[in-house]
């Protein structure tokens, strides 16, 4: 009788715990709403002179940056285009200066050879 009356008692705990568990609720979960934004806030006009000001001095530097960097390039690209001139007019001498000198050294064989004809026909 003892060991019935345990079983019955631990049966009805462990009946009443999974009865209590079965019909617990769950919290009803509710979604996080953001506040909606209305109007823009208003910053006070000091800080909005200040930004103007950055603004226009950030846009200031990058003007003269830009403008000294449009001068940087437009001065390498004057050297380099000078530089490509005096090559070219330099090379232009050269090969006027060898054409020249090999006209001339044919004129001078052509007229060594004329003498050395002449004097060929001559003596015969």
């Amino acid at each position: 009788m003892k060991k019935t009356t345990l079983f019955l008692i631990v049966l009805l705990v462990f009946s009443t715990m999974l009865i209590a568990g079965c019909t617990q609720q769950t919290p009803e979960v509710k979604p996080v709403t953001t506040p909606t934004v209305t109007e823009k806030p208003t910053l006070p006009p000091l800080v909005n002179q200040t930004v103007a000001n950055i603004t226009e001095k950030a846009n200031q530097t990058a003007a003269n940056i830009t403008e000294k960097a449009n001068q940087t390039v437009a001065n390498i690209t004057e050297k380099v285009n000078q530089s490509a001139t005096n090559i070219t007019e330099k090379a232009n001498q050269t090969v006027a200066n060898i054409t020249s000198q090999a006209n001339q050294t044919a004129a001078n064989l052509t007229s060594q050879t004329n003498k050395t004809v002449s004097d060929i026909v001559n003596k015969t």
